[in-house]
C-alpha cells in the first residue's frame, strides 16, 4: 500500500445548503476578509502538495476562481456531505486508483496544518482479540481510514469530527451503497470501516475544529484578538 502523504488529495466540502445561515453559501462568505474556504484551501493544500476537490453544488463558477477542479453531487437533492465524499471518490479513482481522501469542511477555517499526518500516524495496525481457531500469532486489521477527534473550542470537550476525515478510495463502492440504502450520515458511515480515531488534544487545537454555523458566530470569531485566531 503506498504511503498515504505522498497519495491523498484534499476534498473540500462546500456543497450544503447552509440553512442555519439563511441558505446563503456558507464557505464562500467573508471571514478576515476572504472566504471562509480560501482559509481551508491555504490549511489543507500544503498538506497534499496542492491536490485539492471542491464539492459544491451552487455557485460553481465562484469556486473554479480558486483553482482547483470543481466537483457536484452525482446525487439529486442535495443528500448531504456523503454525497460529496462519494463525487470525491470517484473522481479520485479515476486518476489515482490505490489513493486517499483527505475530506475536510469548507466552514473550519483553523484546520490542523499537521492534520494529515497526523492522521496517518494513527493507522497503524492493531491488535485484535484472540481468534476462537489455532492461530499461531496475533491478527492484526490494517486500518486505511481515521477520523479526527477534536474540540470546536477552547474548554470544549474532544468530539468525533467526521468532516475531518481520511479514506482509501477503496471505500468508494461501499459508500455508494450506502447512500443509496438510504444512510445519510457521514460518521454512522466511517463507523462501518477499519477507522482510526485520531484525537487531537494539543494545545494548539483549542479551535481547530471551530465551524461557523450562523453569522452570529462568524462575527463572534472575527473579534477573537489575534492571538487566539
Amino acid at each position: 500500500m503506498r504511503d498515504p502523504r505522498d497519495a491523498t488529495t484534499a476534498l473540500i466540502l462546500c456543497g450544503g445548503r447552509a440553512t442555519r445561515m439563511g441558505g446563503v453559501d456558507k464557505p464562500l462568505q467573508a471571514f478576515l476578509g476572504r472566504p471562509l474556504v480560501e482559509h481551508v484551501i491555504e490549511r489543507v493544500a500544503p498538506q497534499t502538495d496542492g491536490r485539492v476537490l471542491i464539492s459544491a453544488n451552487r455557485h460553481r463558477d465562484a469556486y473554479e476562481r480558486f483553482g482547483h477542479p470543481v466537483l457536484a453531487d452525482t446525487l439529486p437533492d442535495f443528500p448531504g456531505p456523503l454525497a460529496g465524499m462519494l463525487a470525491g471518490l470517484e473522481a479520485l479513482a479515476r486518476t489515482e486508483p490505490e489513493g486517499w481522501l483527505l475530506c475536510v469542511s469548507g466552514d473550519s477555517p483553523w484546520l490542523p496544518a499537521d492534520l494529515l499526518t497526523r492522521l496517518v500516524e494513527g493507522l497503524s495496525p492493531v491488535t485484535l482479540p484472540p481468534s476462537p481457531l489455532p492461530s499461531p500469532a496475533p491478527r492484526e486489521r490494517e486500518l486505511d481510514s481515521a477520523m479526527a477527534l477534536g474540540r470546536e473550542g477552547p474548554g470544549l470537550p474532544l468530539r468525533s469530527q467526521p468532516l475531518a476525515s481520511l479514506i482509501h478510495v477503496r471505500h468508494r463502492d461501499t459508500l455508494a451503497a450506502a447512500l443509496h440504502a438510504g444512510e445519510r450520515r457521514v460518521e454512522a458511515w466511517l463507523r462501518t470501516l477499519p477507522l482510526a480515531l485520531v484525537a487531537f488534544d494539543r494545545p494548539q487545537d483549542e479551535r481547530a475544529f471551530a465551524n461557523i454555523n450562523d453569522r452570529s458566530e462568524l462575527e463572534q470569531l472575527e473579534r477573537l484578538p489575534p492571538g487566539d485566531r
